[in-house]
C-alpha cells in the first residue's frame, strides 16, 4: 500500500477540556478543508474523557476518517496501542515516550515521529531515522508548559545539518512568526492553537499554507517532464505519461535519458522515478 505523503502544514489536533466532541470533529474538518496536509491526534492525560484506551480509539477512528478521506496521513500521540486499534499511520513520540527501536518492534507497519529540543536530540533523531521529526517549541507555548523555547537558533541548527528526512519546526508558530520560522531554514511547520483556536480554522489553515512552499510532498516519487517535476506511479509506461499530458504521441519526439524516439516512433516502455523525459511537438511540412 502506497504511504500517505507527508505535507507542509501539520496540525497538532488536541481537545480543549469540557469541549463538545461535534465542536473539536467539525474544527478538525475545517483545518483540513483549509490545507492542512498532515494531521495527528494528541489526547492529554489529564482529559478524562479519553484516559482510557477504549474512548482515546473510537475518537481516533473518527479522526482518522476525516484524514484519510483526504488523502492525509494521521498520527496518534504517544500510544501504539491506540495507533494500531485505530488505523493510523504512525505515532508520534515525544523524547520521554517510547523508544523508536521498540515502537518499531511493537508494530513495524506504522510510521513513527519524534520530536526533537536540542542538537543532541537531532542528531539521535538521524541515527533513528523516524519518518520525521519536530524542532521546537520555537517559541514559549501553553501546550508544553515549563518547557524552555529552542529558538530560531535550534531551527538554524536543524537547517544547516540538511537532514535527508523531513521535519517540522514546532512551537508558538502563528501566522506573524511563521516567516522568520522560513527565513531560518524551516520549510515545515506544525501548529496547534493557531488553527484550532482561530474563529475561522479553515481560513487560518489557508492562511498558513500560502506562507509554506509548495513542492513535491515528501514520499512522493517523480521523473522531470521538459525539466518540471512530475509525479511518478507504479507502473506508469511513456503512452501512459503521454495520454495523462493529453499529448498525441503521433505527433511528438521524445527522449527518455539518452534514447531518443523519433515522432510517432516512441515503445511503450515503462518508467522509473528519476527518468528525465524531453517532449518536443513535431510540426509536419507540405
Amino acid at each position: 500500500m502506497t504511504e500517505r505523503p507527508l505535507g507542509a502544514l501539520y496540525l497538532v489536533a488536541t481537545p480543549r477540556p469540557d469541549q463538545p466532541e461535534p465542536d473539536f470533529l467539525a474544527r478538525v474538518q475545517a483545518a483540513l478543508d483549509g490545507g492542512v496536509d498532515t494531521l495527528q491526534l494528541r489526547c492529554k492525560a489529564t482529559d478524562p474523557r479519553y484516559g482510557e484506551a477504549g474512548p482515546y480509539i473510537a475518537l481516533g477512528e473518527k479522526v482518522r476518517a476525516l484524514a484519510h478521506a483526504r488523502n492525509v496521513p494521521f498520527f496518534i500521540n504517544d500510544r501504539v496501542d491506540v495507533a494500531v486499534a485505530a488505523g493510523a499511520d504512525g505515532v508520534h513520540l515525544g523524547q520521554g515516550d517510547l523508544p523508536v527501536r521498540w515502537a518499531r518492534q511493537l508494530a513495524p507497519h506504522l510510521r513513527v515521529g519524534r520530536s526533537t529540543h536540542r542538537p543532541h536530540d537531532a542528531d539521535a533523531a538521524l541515527r533513528e531515522a523516524p519518518a520525521y521529526f519536530a524542532t521546537g517549541p520555537v517559541h514559549p507555548t501553553p501546550t508544553k508548559p515549563g518547557r524552555a523555547a529552542a529558538g530560531l537558533e535550534y531551527v538554524r541548527h536543524v537547517a544547516r545539518l540538511n537532514p535527508p528526512l523531513p521535519w517540522y519546526a514546532i512551537g508558538g508558530i502563528e501566522l506573524d512568526t511563521i516567516e522568520a520560522v522560513m527565513e531560518a531554514g524551516a520549510t515545515r511547520v506544525a501548529v496547534v492553537r493557531a488553527i484550532l483556536d482561530a474563529p475561522d480554522p479553515a481560513r487560518a489553515a489557508a492562511a498558513l499554507r500560502a506562507k509554506l512552499p509548495r513542492a513535491a510532498p515528501a514520499g512522493i516519487a517523480t521523473l522531470h517532464v521538459n525539466g518540471e517535476p512530475h509525479p511518478h506511479t507504479p507502473g506508469l509506461t511513456l503512452h501512459a505519461l503521454l495520454r495523462n499530458l493529453n499529448v498525441p504521441r503521433d505527433r511528438v519526439a521524445i527522449a527518455v535519458g539518452d534514447h531518443f524516439h523519433p515522432g510517432g516512433q516512441a515503445p511503450d516502455h515503462p518508467l522509473h522515478p528519476g527518468d528525465h523525459v524531453e517532449i518536443v511537438r513535431v510540426i509536419g511540412g507540405g
